[in-house]
C-alpha cells in the first residue's frame, strides 16, 4: 500500500485508521449484539408465523434478511444449555437423578447439535423427491432446531419449574407441541399431501430418536465404564 492510497489494494481496509481504544471496542461489542439480536428477534418471528415459507425463501436465495441456521443453532443451543442447567429441567425428580440423564444434562448442547444432522439425513431421504440436497435439509434442522429454544421458554421451561411433578405430562405435551410445529413447517416447504408429510416428518423425529438413545446409551456405558 503506497502512503497516497486511501485503502489497502489487497484487502480494502482502510489506511484512516486510529488506536484502538474502550469507547471503540464498546461501540464495537453494542454493534454486534444489537445486529444479532435483530437478527435473532426477525428470524423467530418469521419461524413463529410462516416456518416452512421462511425457510424456503432462505433456501432459495433470499438469505440477507435472515439469521443464519448454523449461527441461529449454537446460539439459541447455548441459550437451552443454560435453562437445563438452571432448572435442572432433564431430570423428573431432583433427588433421584439416574446416571443416563445426569450425563444426557451435563452434555445437552451436544445431544442437541448432534440431533440435527441426523435429522437433516433422514429427512433428505424421505423427500428425497422434493429436490432438496443435504445441505438444505441441513439448514432446514438447523432453523427449526434454533426455533426449539422457544418451545423451551413459552412451553417446558416455566411448566417444569412450576408443576415439575407433572414432569412426564408436560413432556408429552412439549414433544407433541414440537411435532406439530415440525410438521406445519414441512407442509409449508414441501407441499404435497398433508397427511403423508405428516406421517414422514413424525418417522423423521422418531427415527432421530432412536439414533440419539442408543448413541447416548453407548456413549454413556462407556463413560461410566471408565
Amino acid at each position: 500500500m503506497q502512503p497516497q492510497d486511501n485503502y489497502c489494494p489487497n484487502c480494502g481496509q482502510s489506511a484512516n485508521t486510529k488506536r484502538l481504544k474502550i469507547k471503540q471496542v464498546k461501540k464495537d461489542v453494542l454493534k454486534k449484539f444489537l445486529h444479532a439480536d435483530s437478527g435473532i428477534l426477525h428470524l423467530t418471528r418469521a419461524l413463529a408465523v410462516r416456518p416452512g415459507l421462511a425457510i424456503g425463501e432462505y433456501i432459495a436465495g433470499k438469505r440477507k434478511e435472515y439469521y443464519e441456521p448454523l449461527k441461529c443453532l449454537t446460539f439459541t443451543v447455548g441459550i437451552s444449555v443454560l435453562l437445563t442447567s438452571y432448572f435442572d429441567l432433564m431430570s423428573v425428580d431432583q433427588e433421584n437423578t439416574n446416571p443416563v440423564s445426569a450425563f444426557v444434562s451435563e452434555h445437552i448442547d451436544l445431544v442437541f447439535l448432534f440431533s440435527v444432522p441426523i435429522a437433516a439425513a433422514f429427512s433428505w431421504l424421505l423427500f428425497l423427491r422434493k429436490g432438496f440436497n443435504y445441505a438444505e435439509h441441513l439448514a432446514l434442522h438447523a432453523f427449526l432446531g434454533g426455533f426449539r429454544t422457544v418451545f423451551f421458554l413459552l412451553v417446558f421451561t416455566p411448566l417444569v419449574v412450576f408443576y415439575r411433578e407433572f414432569y412426564s405430562k408436560i413432556l408429552f405435551v412439549y414433544f407433541a407441541l414440537w411435532i406439530a410445529y415440525i410438521a406445519w413447517a414441512n407442509v409449508q416447504l414441501m407441499g404435497g399431501p398433508k397427511w403423508l408429510t405428516i406421517l414422514k416428518t413424525i418417522l423423521i423425529i422418531l427415527l432421530t430418536q432412536v439414533v440419539i438413545s442408543i448413541v447416548i446409551f453407548a456413549v454413556a456405558i462407556l463413560y461410566f465404564r471408565h
